[in-house]
């Protein structure tokens, strides 16, 4: 793969809703051969033409509402049923 596919590959995956949240775990491949051609992955998400922090911002984000919604189903699981609101 070429450092012209890597950086296309990274735009695409941007564009998803996830954004780039777990390219380390979904696409090892492609987070091994930026961090090969560009140094680290936040240089190779910069070349791709993304703005890093923003990246970031949306990573951690998609990593809070995974938790969250885990937590719950946890819960769930264990008979609790769903949170009841007050009326």
């Amino acid at each position: 793969m070429s450092g012209h596919a890597v950086l296309e590959l990274i735009r695409r995956l941007g564009r998803r809703e996830m954004g780039l949240f777990r390219t380390h775990r979904t696409h090892p491949a492609l987070y091994a051969r930026a961090r090969r051609f560009f140094g680290n992955w936040a240089s190779a998400v910069a070349a791709a033409g993304i703005d890093y922090r923003v990246a970031v911002h949306r990573a951690r984000q998609q990593s809070i509402r995974t938790r969250r919604r885990r937590r719950r189903e946890r819960v769930w699981q264990r008979g609790a049923g769903p949170p009841l609101r007050p009326v």
